[in-house]
């Protein structure tokens, strides 16, 4: 999902007028659907073969696509559409305002690439069959706090701008996706 924000977030900023008249209104919904019934498909299967009827080579050759698509497919694509977007935001000859969605995003990202991309590579080298040394514990310790990073990350986002008022929990989220 990551992804798929990072790049519809990019081409609204990269193509505005395109984004306004030509693109599906129903297009962020239905690739986000698309991407759930992946999820859920890959999952479901991985619980079958890896669970229900253990199948050793066909539960190895899963967790190796879906790690490889994660890796070499989604990954760079967000970092990409990531990328360009800070670099036509922040590098653009106009003043362009970074709302807060711009913000959630690129801390997202970032918190993304620093605890859930380590693990995946390593999984997914120790699946190919490269030893390292590293501990499963460590690795649930940095996908909870990835997992975590989220809600604090829109909250402090949202509540940002007007520190003199008191938000409650819900209008911190509002104001966080209003963009």
């Amino acid at each position: 999902l990551l992804t798929a924000i990072s790049i519809e977030r990019c081409l609204s900023v990269l193509c505005p007028i395109w984004c306004r008249t030509h693109r599906p209104k129903l297009l962020s919904g239905i690739i986000s659907g698309l991407l759930w019934g992946l999820s859920l498909l890959l999952n479901t299967l991985g619980y079958i073969l890896c669970t229900i009827r253990p199948s050793p080579r066909s539960c190895h050759l899963l967790l190796i696509a879906i790690g490889s698509l994660d890796f070499l497919f989604c990954t760079p694509l967000m970092l990409i559409f990531s990328l360009t977007l800070f670099l036509r935001v922040k590098c653009s000859t106009q003043h362009v305002r970074t709302g807060r969605l711009f913000t959630i995003i690129m801390l997202t990202v970032l918190f993304f690439l620093i605890f859930a991309v380590p693990l995946s590579v390593l999984i997914l080298f120790d699946f190919l069959g490269y030893k390292f040394l590293y501990s499963p514990e460590i690795g649930f310790v940095l996908s909870c706090v990835n997992s975590s990073l989220n809600p604090i990350i829109y909250f402090l986002v949202g509540s940002y701008r007007d520190r003199r008022i008191k938000f409650t929990l819900r209008l911190a989220f509002q104001r966080a996706f209003e963009d």
